[in-house]
This record gives structure tokens, sequence and C-alpha cells, in this order.
């Protein structure tokens, strides 16, 4: 398909792009299952992450790369090895950017909220463009957090899929408050999150900005902000109170786990599952 291409700008034939990186579905496939379901269609079933016509082959090259040097220097080193210190360089926030900045295209593409008041994404969006395709520092969207979580061992609220989100669910969204005072960009998947507080108060925490230049990210990680934790336990709660796959659709799951049971349940599908049962009849704690 030819088209504009979204980063540069230029002419040419547009390749189907993917608006999370296409390694985590395949990590999430490979450690819990051939097929995925989302929390809002749960009875149909995905095999991959949504695409869209957004860039050219120089641009995909481009992003490629980074996601390339994310996987092999965070991803896996984390969720392979459990690694607390991580060394990384620029290509850390051009990744995180690159993946926030195809969240915030593909919500104004299909807007949930009242677009007037999120007229200035686009102005975010023009400048993340020069920093991807020219190296252009941005001076006023240049909060980047990131925070790596790990299974559960307790927690105080009553959900049933706190851990199985934590752990293992891939989410993307535009962050707002009722007065939009403060917006963000958020988008999570595996044990990986990563979000830019684009409006308003930074998210307050421990060992959980990135920066432009060389550094190390450090693990243990804390969030001090109730605003950022309580957005988060709504998207859990989002899953607990979500549409429940038909009778029919469990019963495919149930054969299909049972194909191989063993394999199923020390999966890292398998052990989430677990574990939120778990914590469930502990009450949590």
């Amino acid at each position: 398909m030819k088209g504009k291409c979204k980063l540069y700008g230029t002419e040419t034939e547009l390749r189907k792009s993917h608006i999370i990186p296409k390694f985590a579905f395949d990590y999430m496939k490979k450690t819990g299952g051939p097929y995925l379901r989302s929390f809002e269609n749960p009875n149909k079933r995905i095999q991959d992450g949504i695409k869209k016509y957004l860039l050219g082959e120089r641009a995909e090259q481009e992003f490629s790369k980074r996601e390339r040097w994310f996987t092999n220097n965070i991803f896996f080193p984390y969720l392979t090895q459990n690694q607390q210190k991580m060394d990384y360089d620029e290509n850390f926030a051009y990744f995180i950017i690159s993946v926030l900045w195809r969240v915030i295209l593909d919500n104004l593409d299909n807007p949930l909220s009242d677009p007037k008041k999120l007229d200035f994404l686009y102005q975010v969006v023009d400048e993340w463009k020069e920093f991807l395709a020219e190296s252009i520092y941005p001076r006023n969207y240049n909060d980047l957090n990131v925070m790596l979580t790990d299974r559960l061992t307790s927690h105080t609220t009553n959900s049933r899929n706190a851990d199985l989100y934590l752990s293992r669910y891939i989410d993307a969204t535009i962050i707002i408050n009722d007065d939009y005072s403060t917006v963000g960009v958020y988008v999570k998947f595996m044990r990986f999150m990563f979000w830019s507080i684009l409006k308003g108060k930074p998210t307050e925490g421990k060992n959980i900005k990135v920066q432009f230049t060389p550094s190390v990210l450090t693990l243990p990680q804390v969030v001090q902000d109730d605003y950022f934790g309580g957005f988060i336990l709504r998207r859990i709660k989002e899953i607990d109170n979500g549409p429940v796959v038909s009778k029919a659709q469990h019963r495919k799951i149930v054969e299909e786990i049972m194909k191989n049971e063993n394999s199923f349940w020390n999966s890292d599908a398998g052990k989430s599952m677990l574990n939120d049962y778990r914590l469930k009849r502990s009450g949590g704690m």
C-alpha cells in the first residue's frame, strides 16, 4: 500500500506496523499457549497484535533495530536471567518513545475521550517524531518511566486477576483523569510497564525514570504515586468486571489445556493463574 510514512513524511510503500512490538506477542504465546484472547472480547482468539499502515521500510528498520537492542539488553536478561541491574544507552529511550508514539497515533485514530481536550497530543507526536527521525531531544515531553513487575506474593485488593495482569497482560491506553489535568500514555506487555506523563505532575518513585543518556536500570523499583497506583488498579478491575468467556469457548480452552496439562501449569501463564487462585483463597495476603 502506497502512502506517507508517519515518521519520515515520505511517499513510500507502507508496511503494516505493529502498535506493540511483535516480540511481546511471540513471547506471550511461547510461554502460555498458541492463542491469545482480549478481555474486550474473550470469545475471539487472536494470534497477533494490532497492525496498521504507518511506516515505510526505512522507519521499520530503525524501530526493529531498537527492538532487537531492547530484547537483548533488557527483555530477556530480566525475564530469563532475573537480572537486577541492566546497563542501557540512548537506545532504551528511543525504544520506549517509539512504542508510546505508536500508541498515541492509534488512539488519535480511535478517540475514546473528548478529542478537543487532547489536541495537544498532536504536539507530542510531532516532538517525538523529531526525536525518532532526527535525534532532536524532546524538551517538552521528556518524562519516561519504566516499571518491571514480578510474580505477586501478596496484595490488598480483592482482584481475581492481579498477577495475570501484572505478569502477563498486554495493554495500552491514554491515561486521563476526570478533569484532564493529568494526561499520559501507557503501554504494558508481560512484566514491563512504560509510561510518560504528558500533562500534570510526573509520577514519583524510585528507580523508575529513564534517562536519554547511558545509565543503569536498577531493581527494586518503587512507585510512590497514588494516582498511578489507582490507574493500575482500575485496569485490573476492568479485567475482573469485563466480559466473560462463553461456555463453548470455556470448553475449548479446557480442552486445549488438557492436551498437555502438566506443560501448561508449568508455563508462565499457568503459574500466574495458579498464583491468582492462591492469593484469592488467602484473601490476597
